[in-house]
């Protein structure tokens, strides 16, 4: 539209100038005024000025009352001294200028049909197809190697989780090895800019890739406040600051700003975006404003999944506030843990007993207040596991001399306590009972888990707990056999009662998991799409979940008649290549049952922003995170299309010599490349 448009006025600019010839005197003295008689530059009127940079578009532009050639200020730093081929300064700094309109024409055509001019509009051609940055792999090898060298260097650094002063170390290293890595790119800052730059063209790879597919898409959003003064939001490919506050309005604009930096416009999640899974947080769900509601009005096709590990963690919490006797194994468990935790001389005589019954001394660790019931499994495995070296250990403490009375009689205490059949009765109930809620949270935490496969993973585990009411689990089965010869693992055991009762223990942990666990409209729709949902017999299978899959095409905007007659075809035919029945498996799966991997984002990011680095700025620690997580390894990383994409934004080589003024290193070597380039482009 722009080309046409130009064409027309340059039309009407020569038919004007056509039809109006009997009066250019006139024209003439409206367009020009005299100035001093001493003086014979002349000012020309602003639509003639105009009206020539339109008719010689796009090489000649106005300053002020002069003219200048931009091809020619490009090209002006290129050329060196040549033979017929010299930019003139008038031209490349604008300063040309005539006294009267018919010596300034003559002095652009004179110009227009110059060697140099044709020169330099040539370079700009060359320009324009971005053959520099490719003339730079090929004509400067040696040059560019020292520029992957730091390429490589700061990569590492992410990769590692280093400091970005660690640059200034790792060069001199490599430098007293042998290796080049030229004098520009030694500092900090040079390591914050490779690294972001690096990160911001791994994310666009991405989200192109992931655009061109088509492929659907889901959000996992979490919270943290482990990083700097500010809370911040790890989003999937990007970590934001929180400016506004915690609210859902301030995590909406950030998450829309997010998204748009990161070339996924409204227009494309319109129609890709179908799920967003959170950890139920009330700024997340809230019915009026939260962050879901607000997003689903810009985003028809998008349904919300509340994580189902989140959700497990909560079930057992409901559990065990309604078992009466599980917060005295709790606050047992939790001594236990302060005696060796707050005491290395503790900690060494645990050690030294467990050496002298042969046993591999497991960590003692908190129970039912870490976020992931696995960890609390696996304080009770060490427990049990170490149960002779804490007897041991907790015995020769209640009679050590040196300690004081107090202490003496905790230890003693203690000792009574864990040598009771009640206890050991309630550590096997709980043990095995944590062994599959353990299993089911480390399968939904799976980033490959799809909601129907932790729908099915629950339901399994809920069948489990319930055949345990009638056969006992293997921690349970030893448990009884040591209350039948009176001692477990060759620790004499006192008769007591246990504080759990395992029936109403297994039945309230039951009745949680169903209550808390999914069974929405979108977790009823997408069953039939697993085959081990589906009925035995052939008359039961053949109308079974079309229903489902009709809605389901009807939610995603695809053909339902079509995505029917494709699930029917492979349920019936065992033919799985429908297009619209592809499309409905791949949206299946991209409804993420968790917000896990936002969770090992966090892992990743307390690792990163340590107290050493708590200044760090959240852009930076951003693209650390990213290559951190989504980088290959450094022996798969090809550095040359990144130091491509950074000489094409103007950004020096390794080998630009260091110098105050910005002009004298611009984006390639100056002395070398530019004089190999020129006589490139004067061969043509």
């Amino acid at each position: 539209y722009i080309t046409i448009n130009n064409n027309l006025n340059k039309a009407t600019l020569v038919s004007t100038s056509t039809t109006n010839c009997a009066h250019q005197t006139q024209s003439m003295s409206t367009a020009l005024s005299l100035l001093t008689s001493t003086d014979r530059v002349i000012h020309f009127s602003k639509q003639q000025l105009e009206a020539w940079t339109q008719q010689y578009s796009p090489w000649l532009y106005i300053n002020g009352n002069n003219v200048g050639c931009t091809f020619c200020k490009y090209a002006k730093r290129l050329f060196g001294v040549q033979k017929g081929v010299q930019v003139a300064e008038e031209w490349a700094s604008g300063g040309v200028t005539a006294k009267d309109v018919r010596a300034m024409r003559k002095k652009i055509y004179k110009h227009r049909d110059s060697l140099t001019h044709k020169a330099s509009t040539d370079i700009q051609q060359q320009k324009e197809k971005e053959v520099l940055p490719t003339l730079t792999e090929t004509l400067n090898a040696k040059v560019l190697l020292e520029t992957v060298h730091s390429f490589r260097t700061a990569y590492f650094v992410a990769k590692e989780k280093l400091a970005f002063s660690k640059m200034n170390c790792l060069v001199e290293l490599q430098e007293m090895n042998g290796v080049k890595t030229g004098s520009c790119h030694k500092s900090d800052h040079s390591c914050i800019n490779i690294i972001t730059h690096i990160a911001n063209k791994m994310r666009k790879k991405i989200i192109s890739t992931i655009k061109s597919a088509g492929s659907w898409i889901c959000l996992t959003v979490d919270e943290s406040t482990a990083f700097g003064r500010s809370e911040t939001e790890n989003i999937f490919l990007d970590l934001i600051e929180l400016e506004e506050g915690t609210t859902a309005d301030a995590i909406y604009k950030a998450l829309k700003k997010s998204l748009l930096e990161a070339d996924l416009d409204d227009a494309y999640l319109k129609s890709h975006l179908i799920c967003i899974t959170t950890d139920g947080a009330s700024v997340m769900t809230g019915r009026e404003s939260g962050l879901i509601t607000r997003l689903k009005k810009d985003y028809p096709l998008l349904e919300s999944i509340h994580c189902l590990a989140h959700r497990l963690e909560l079930s057992v919490s409901d559990a065990l506030k309604s078992v009466t006797g599980c917060n005295h194994f709790e606050i047992f468990i939790s001594k236990l843990y302060t005696l060796y935790h707050q005491s290395p001389k503790n900690a060494r005589q645990l050690s030294e007993a467990a050496s002298q019954v042969n046993i591999c001394l497991l960590k003692i660790g908190k129970i039912f207040t870490i976020r992931w019931v696995a960890s609390s499994f696996v304080t009770l495995q060490a427990v049990w596991r170490d149960f002779p070296a804490l007897v041991a250990q907790m015995k020769k403490g209640a009679e050590d001399g040196s300690r004081s009375d107090v202490e003496r009689k905790k230890f003693s205490g203690l000792q009574n306590r864990l040598t009771c059949t009640g206890f050991v009765n309630d550590l096997a109930t709980i043990k095995d009972v944590l062994r599959e809620l353990q299993s089911l949270s480390l399968k939904l935490q799976n980033r490959s888990t799809s909601l129907m496969d932790a729908t099915r993973e629950i339901k399994m585990t809920i069948e489990v707990l319930k055949a345990f009411k009638i056969t006992p689990g293997k921690s349970m089965e030893k448990a009884e056999e040591a209350l039948k010869v009176g001692e477990f693992k060759r620790v004499p055991l006192r008769s007591s009662k246990e504080n759990v009762n395992r029936l109403q223990f297994l039945q309230a942990i039951i009745d949680s998991l169903s209550s808390r666990m999914p069974d929405t409209k979108l977790t009823k729709i997408i069953t039939p799409l697993d085959p081990l949902s589906w009925p035995k017999s052939r008359e039961s299978l053949i109308l079974f979940g079309e229903k489902e899959i009709h809605d389901l095409a009807k939610m995603l905007e695809v053909p339902s008649r079509e995505a029917v007659e494709d699930f029917r075809n492979w349920k019936l035919n065992n033919d799985q290549n429908g297009k619209v029945l592809k499309k409905l498996l791949t949206a299946s799966k991209t409804y993420l049952a968790s917000s896990s991997e936002c969770e090992r984002g966090f892992s990743v990011l307390n690792a990163t922003a340590t107290d050493a680095r708590n200044r760090l700025q959240v852009r930076s620690l951003s693209a650390v995170l990213f290559i951190d997580i989504n980088g290959p390894p450094l022996k798969m990383f090809d550095a040359y299309p990144y130091i491509q994409s950074w000489l094409r934004e103007k950004h020096c080589l390794s080998t630009a010599s260091k110098t105050g003024r910005r002009d004298k290193s611009i984006f390639f070597s100056k002395q070398l490349l530019f004089s190999q380039f020129n006589e490139f482009i004067l061969n043509i």
